[in-house]
């Protein structure tokens, strides 16, 4: 921080204080830095611009190319490539418990399956279940809560990982099954959760709150 372009720095007020002109948002990255030795990214959202939720709860756009210079200014090291690696990470892991969610959310409706459609051209997801519902019903709102933020990435998240982000889902979850497949012209990527649970009544209320009346 201290280099040579940066001189008027080394002229602490009263010998102890400095003052430094920067961006108030992009700082929070900056102290937690020196707070932890990690720089957290923030998530990314449309692949295009970063986001971070001020006090006020706005949203505050930040480029990446702002985060890069303030961690030149402040001579902290990064890795671009390891950025994007993280940013990808993290988008996978949310969408990966968002499915999760999603398959939860079924499973307490007592509905049997869900099924989600992606569009290559980044449309909002539609969803079928093994049950009418309007698209103002409860479970069509909470889902569409959940996946509608990965409606831009969802298709190439599971082109790229569906087999692997099946597989996890399945271990994480029993007795579900799951299927994933392509439309004719491949513009869309259709995936299928179902669980298959035989609930046992008496189970379920000696489980529950109830069992004591």
């Amino acid at each position: 921080m201290f280099a040579d372009r940066n001189v008027e720095l080394l002229n602490p007020i009263n010998e102890k204080e400095y003052f430094i002109d920067r961006d108030g948002n992009l700082f929070r990255f900056i102290i937690q830095f020196y707070r932890t030795g990690k720089i957290y990214w923030p998530l990314n959202k449309n692949n295009l611009r970063y986001y971070l939720e001020s006090e006020s709860k706005s949203t505050t756009p930040i480029t990446i190319q702002e985060l890069e210079d303030e961690l030149d200014f402040y001579q902290i090291p990064f890795n671009k490539q390891e950025i994007s690696s993280n940013i990808i990470v993290e988008r996978l892991d949310d969408f990966v418990a968002g499915l999760i969610k999603v398959a939860k959310e079924v499973i307490a409706t007592h509905e049997t399956e869900v099924i989600i459609t992606f569009s290559r051209n980044g449309w909002p997801p539609f969803y079928k279940f093994g049950q009418p519902y309007v698209k103002e019903s409860a479970i069509m709102e909470t889902v569409d809560k959940i996946i509608k933020p990965f409606g831009t990435v969802g298709y190439k998240l599971l082109n790229k990982y569906g087999i692997n982000i099946g597989r996890h889902l399945q271990h994480k979850i029993k007795n579900l099954s799951w299927q994933s497949g392509y439309s004719q012209s491949r513009e869309q990527l259709k995936i299928c959760m179902s669980v298959n649970i035989a609930l046992d009544d008496k189970e379920v209320l000696k489980a529950s709150c109830l069992h004591a009346d």
